[in-house]
């Protein structure tokens, strides 16, 4: 059970403090070019690469790659990457940023799309109109055309900012009031569009879409990002089976799996998975656990996977929460502990980076041990020598 060796918070190798900032988007900006839900602070995975690797052109590794964090603050400080996740979406998010295009070659590309083409009419379109205006929405399928055909980086990271704008709760975003993480049902759009006497009005998609490129590249990249980035590694696996990596390959681990039936990350993300045409799959099965034997069995099978991949003497770092069951707070950390017994790995410290609530998690009702996780419980293994 999750909580009962308490003798653990007294262990030695617990190390409680504020060891990086708790403020927001202090990290790069090409961080924060779109939202992802559970996901964690690039000083996070920045502070451990400080900490374990003292040499440059390494390879870090993300198994539960999320948006991309671990893999582009690797890039940032001048490491290789490889990003993995079972979600199709994340990898998009991540490849889209292997190479960030100029904005001048941006903008140019933007203006010579043309998003007022007539197009037809598709019966999923009944789905959509709660969130945009028919000529809004005519904007955005064109877009989706170009996508389908024109494969250059700049046409990727276009897409990658149109789906950041794709929905919202200001004018920036394409769509009438509505969350910006999580895609409602259009039901549930209907009925807010009612409570709050709104329409979806007309909102041109070029010029947010190149003023939110704006911003996103106000920050100058490392003039050595796109030396290392150019040998990341995408793949789309689970976590505890990754064919395509090779064993002995990685120096660093960072990553945060999934806690307990927290995100529904197929239902979250339904606009952009129609927008990015990512349909479902039977085979795929995100690692969602509502049962805590399960969610360990599956903790200890990615932890036998990654001590495979790592370099002998390397480190992996896995953030988890503590997480409120009924009554109970479940520490994650100590089970991730118990679970790497016989794998490979062995404990080596467990990092208690203690912090204020961010505005999202106060969105989110989040408060002290309740509902998420009011610190990062960062596990560090080593694989054996």
């Amino acid at each position: 059970m999750a909580g009962a060796g308490r003798l653990l918070k007294d262990s030695e190798k617990i190390v409680f403090g504020e060891f990086w900032t708790a403020k927001q988007r202090q990290g790069h900006s090409i961080h924060h070019t779109v939202s992802y839900r559970a996901s964690f602070k690039p000083e996070l995975p920045s502070f451990f690469m400080k900490e374990f690797l003292k040499k440059k052109n390494r390879v870090v590794y993300d198994p539960f790659g999320g948006r991309g964090t671990t893999a582009i603050q690797a890039n940032i400080e001048g490491h290789v990457a490889v990003h993995n996740d079972i979600h199709p979406l994340s990898i998009f998010l991540a490849s889209a940023r292997q190479y960030v295009p100029k904005l001048e070659d941006l903008e140019k590309k933007l203006n010579s799309l043309d998003l007022d083409k007539e197009v037809e009419d598709d019966p999923f379109d009944i789905n959509l109109l709660p969130f945009f205006h028919p000529r809004t929405l005519r904007e955005i399928k064109n877009l989706k055309k170009y996508m389908a055909e024109d494969f250059s980086v700049e046409m990727k990271f276009i897409s990658l900012i149109a789906l950041s704008r794709l929905h919202g709760h200001s004018t920036g975003f394409f769509s009438v009031y509505t969350f910006p993480q999580v895609s409602i049902p259009p039901e549930a759009q209907a009925k807010n569009n009612i409570k709050r006497g709104q329409t979806p009005d007309y909102r041109p998609i070029k010029p947010r879409i190149y003023q939110k490129m704006k911003r996103d590249l106000a920050m100058p990249i490392p003039p050595f990002y796109h030396e290392f980035s150019k040998n990341n590694l995408y793949s789309l696996n689970s976590a505890n089976s990754v064919p395509n990596l090779d064993s002995e390959s990685v120096d660093l681990i960072v990553t945060s799996p999934p806690f307990l039936d927290k995100v529904d990350y197929e239902g979250d993300n339904w606009l952009r998975h129609w927008f990015l045409d990512i349909r479902k799959s039977k085979d795929r099965k995100l690692s969602i656990f509502s049962n805590l034997n399960d969610w360990n069995e599956f903790i200890r099978s990615t932890l036998k996977e990654s001590a495979r991949v790592l370099k002998k003497g390397a480190y992996m770092v896995m953030e988890v929460g503590e997480v409120k069951k009924g009554n109970s707070i479940l520490y994650l950390d100590e089970d991730v502990v118990r679970m790497a017994e016989g794998t490979g790995l062995t404990w080596n410290k467990t990092y208690v980076h203690t912090q204020s609530f961010t505005k999202l998690s106060n969105c989110w009702q989040v408060s002290n041990n309740e509902k998420g996780t009011n610190s990062n419980r960062c596990v560090v293994l080593r694989k054996v020598l």
